[in-house]
């Protein structure tokens, strides 16, 4: 057992042992860290927080840690889930999302209603692609001016027939704009007057869409979260600010619903906010180990997977509820740079994907993270940016654009 100091206090690692992956999985040449963040040798394993049912267990005070009968066994010569494999899916080779000179991929969203994919890039354009050939089908908008546009987050709205693309500008002026799009109809584009805290930096860092129907919540630049609430003809939008501390820019947003309706704020302050949005006040707060920059859901609606600023422990699971004890499971791998949170992975049942600056996609089995992860280098000498699981499909977006389809399988060890 090693022990390492962080600014959290100090923190004891455990080492693990895994087995040999055959020749036919392609992994990673190093075994992934896993770091409990806790000073205790009784540490609760991420498979007792993630169940093959969604659930999780909670750690009291009074009894010993029990896991679901469907979690992983602790005992090693116990069987274990099967190895997972990610492979590039076979094809005509990748496609492509075109970009102008120096822009670059911002954000891919799925349109429901009609199997495709929005793109937004950095200047400002959005496409919509065509499912499942990842074919341009329709330009939705294209600036006159894109060398200053500053787009740093998108999200997609649906109501009926219609989808509504929030666009997030990190500028002073014209902070959120939206696009109405239908299937057989042309784009309206309309800028919103997002109230700002003038005193701070101008512009809108994140948004992303709420569990309720024509809402979605913003961060900024200015460290203030609002939340949207759009009119039924779509022409217009109300905001209302809510009363969440932050002292630094906003970078991500998740709605959840445990016991009721939340919003997680995560902001560069390294603190993470639970606002309740029936008792309109915050109901939890907890720190994390770094910046984070994305949050997303997991198979249990009391669980938060946190992507954060860390060469070596990128991933932090958290059970809202278990404080102060084992309130999270850290994991990753080796890297020299920083992802950043222009590059962003993706959730789903009980796995996760993540992107990478080397080209290489990781996917991860959160029930047990101790296990080596598929592994697959999609480009050479470019950025994934962006890691998506659609209905059929994992698909992996490059910084230059090209766009990747992975296959996952699995093989028994």
């Amino acid at each position: 057992m090693s022990t390492r100091f962080f600014r959290s206090g100090v923190l004891k690692i455990k080492s693990t042992s895994s087995k040999t992956p055959s020749a036919m999985v392609v992994t990673s040449a190093v075994e992934p860290i896993v770091l409990p963040d806790s000073d205790s040798d009784d540490n609760v394993p991420l498979r007792e927080l993630v169940g093959r049912d969604g659930g999780t267990t909670a750690k009291s005070r009074e009894e010993p840690t029990r896991a679901f009968s469907q979690t992983l066994p602790n005992d090693s010569n116990e069987l274990l889930p099967p190895f997972l494999a990610l492979m590039i899916n076979p094809g005509p080779g990748p496609s492509r999302v075109p970009l102008d000179t120096h822009d670059k991929p911002r954000r891919v969203l799925i349109a429901d209603w009609d199997s495709s994919l929005i793109t937004v890039s950095m200047r400002g354009f959005v496409e919509s692609l065509d499912m499942p050939s990842l074919v341009v089908r329709h330009n939705l908008r294209r600036p006159t001016a894109p060398a200053q546009e500053s787009v740093d987050d998108a999200c997609i709205v649906h109501a009926g027939d219609t989808s509504v693309v929030v666009l997030a500008h990190a500028r002073e002026e014209t902070q959120i704009s939206y696009l109405t799009f239908q299937t057989h109809r042309g784009t309206s584009h309309h800028v919103v007057d997002r109230p700002w805290n003038k005193t701070k930096k101008g512009g809108t860092s994140v948004v992303s869409t709420m569990m309720q129907p024509l809402m979605f919540a913003s961060g900024g630049h200015d460290h203030a979260v609002h939340i949207w609430n759009f009119s039924e003809d779509l022409m217009g939008v109300s905001s209302t600010l809510l009363a969440i501390k932050h002292t630094s820019v906003i970078q991500s947003l998740l709605p959840i619903r445990d016991t009721s309706h939340k919003l997680i704020s995560a902001g560069a302050d390294c603190n993470v906010h639970l606002w309740d949005l029936s008792s309109e006040r915050v109901v939890h707060t907890f720190k994390t180990s770094n910046s984070p920059y994305h949050a997303h859901k997991t198979e249990s609606p009391f669980c938060t997977l946190l992507e954060v600023g860390h060469r070596d422990l990128q991933f932090e699971l958290r059970d809202h509820r278990m404080v102060p004890e084992h309130p999270a499971e850290r994991f990753g791998f080796y890297t020299t740079e920083l992802h950043g949170r222009f590059i962003k992975g993706d959730t789903w049942s009980h796995f996760f994907a993540s992107g990478s600056r080397n080209g290489c996609v990781r996917l991860w089995d959160l029930r047990n993270v101790r296990k080596q992860p598929a592994f697959v280098s999609c480009f050479s000498n470019d950025q994934v940016v962006q890691a998506l699981k659609t209905e059929s499909d994992l698909l992996a977006f490059s910084k230059r654009g090209d766009v990747m389809k992975l296959t996952q399988s699995r093989m028994n060890t």
